[in-house]
């Protein structure tokens, strides 16, 4: 809820995240945040264009129609 406040994301990154679910650590992930700053995001991912990926940027909630 801090993003919508102007606050700033905090991520742990995706090697990170991928580990964790490995360990079975979340029933459910979301990558909501990620898709409005980066529509683009799962292609990018699955295309494995890891420096292509933007990160969220609360000022991207602005522009959401």
């Amino acid at each position: 809820m801090g993003a919508f406040s102007g606050e700033g994301s905090t991520s742990v990154g995706l090697q990170k995240l991928v580990e964790r679910m490995e360990r079975d650590e979340f029933d459910l992930i979301a990558v909501g945040r990620a898709l409005i700053s980066d529509p683009a995001w799962v292609e990018k991912v699955r295309l494995g264009d890891w420096a292509g990926l933007k990160g969220f940027n609360a000022a991207a909630l602005a522009e959401l129609v």
